[in-house]
């Protein structure tokens, strides 16, 4: 489905490899090389940990398991599909860079990791073995997931509690890559609730390569956080397999919708760009933000997170 609009797609692989596993759960080298073949397929990003729910893994509902996502995920019918929390062939970082080069190797694709800061300590400690085993060890990217991620099928704990919020996590992981010398070698691309141009001209201003969003084309899509994603009860028909709630997402008015949203995303991205003295938005820098202190005056972003 997602090969018929003809976009650029980053393949996410998640603890669980659905769609490129074998019948016991590990990798399978062959279903990575048969999606790594699609012309479409761009990059592959291994997915260990989301913003939601950092540490955690998921459970996919036999309910909600049709013959056709079994054959997709490769899984079984009838049984609930289990995410571990952990990637079964990682248990340091120097494992983790030997997966992340097994996969590249297997694919031929950029490779990179999507994760969620938690202490700055494992990120200066993923950096320094970066630097110790070489540059071509590197992940190509790291997509830095907040706290404030979501997904309605966590639990609140998780959604609510744990995880560095986007605003603190990515101006702290840019300095420490940047002061390592991986700044053109390791590209970070910035999620967490980006929704609105000011997020996203932010998260640029920060230190963000790119910037992705899932809840702002969630929206656009019709979402209305009715935190019923898992239940198959979801009331505006995306995240439910039953024809009674489905018949509510209605694609041929949707899609002009979620093209509007991305369009004027980008328009408005570049009118802050502009605003601010710059050609385009990849210009922008930290001394073109500033953060509001407890006595109601403003200080520039690079004042407190040095380049």
């Amino acid at each position: 489905y997602h090969l018929e609009g003809g976009c650029d797609i980053v393949f996410q692989m998640g603890t669980a490899k659905f769609g490129v596993r074998d019948t016991d759960g590990n990798l399978d080298d062959d279903q990575l090389r048969k999606v790594a073949a699609y012309d479409q397929v761009k990059m592959i990003e291994i997915k260990l940990a989301q913003g939601a729910k950092p540490g955690k893994g998921g459970i996919l509902p036999a309910a909600k398991i049709s013959a056709e996502i079994a054959d997709i995920r490769g899984i079984p019918k009838g049984k609930d599909g289990i995410s571990p929390n952990r990637h079964a062939e990682v248990d340091d970082w120097n494992d983790l860079l030997d997966f992340i080069a097994h996969v590249r190797d297997v694919s031929g694709l950029p490779t990179g990791i999507k994760t969620v800061m938690g202490s700055e300590t494992a990120f200066a400690e993923f950096f320094d073995t970066i630097l110790e085993r070489g540059m071509d060890s590197a992940p190509d990217f790291i997509t830095l997931d907040g706290g404030e991620g979501g997904t309605g099928a966590a639990p609140m704990p998780l959604i609510d509690l744990v995880g560095v919020s986007i605003r603190e996590a990515l101006p702290v992981v840019s300095v420490m890559r940047n002061e390592r010398g991986l700044k053109d070698r390791i590209r970070i691309v910035a999620s967490g609730k980006l929704v609105n141009p000011g997020d996203i001209a932010w998260a640029l201003c920060a230190g963000a390569d790119f910037v992705t969003s899932a809840r702002g084309f969630m929206f656009s899509l019709g979402c209305i956080q009715a935190l019923k994603c898992n239940k198959n009860t979801c009331p505006t028909g995306i995240t439910t397999h039953d024809p009674r709630f489905q018949k509510g997402l209605v694609p041929d008015e949707k899609w002009e919708k979620v093209a509007a949203y991305a369009k004027g995303i980008v328009k408005e991205v570049e009118t802050i760009a502009h605003s601010v003295g710059v050609p385009e938005p990849r210009k922008m820098r930290r001394d073109h933000v500033r953060i509001v202190q407890p006595d109601g005056t403003s200080i520039p972003l690079s004042t407190l997170y040095p380049s």
